[in-house]
């Protein structure tokens, strides 16, 4: 395990030294693209259980426009499976 660690932490100062031999995916540099978030999940840890909120934003020239939405995660599922299932039908709304 240290080991990894070692090569990870030697990997990223290379990184930042500028050594890189090819590019990182899922970086791209593409200056029209706008890089702020339009969809937010967070995990909100409630009395008995635990809840998901997302938030999605909609350009608004008057300001952010941020609207929130509370799941609850249901005892039986875990939480990888709440993810899919709420992207899933975000998607589907989009």
């Amino acid at each position: 395990m240290r080991k990894l660690f070692r090569n990870f932490i030697r990997w990223v100062m290379r990184e930042e030294e500028g050594e890189r031999s090819r590019p990182l995916l899922g970086l791209v540099d593409n200056s029209d693209h706008d890089s702020r978030a339009k969809f937010r999940i967070g995990v909100v840890l409630a009395a008995n259980g635990r809840l998901l909120e997302t938030s999605t934003y909609k350009h608004n020239p008057n300001g952010p426009d941020w609207t929130n939405e509370l799941f609850i995660v249901p005892d039986d599922q875990t939480l990888a499976q709440s993810i899919t299932t709420i992207l899933t039908l975000k998607g589907l709304n989009q």
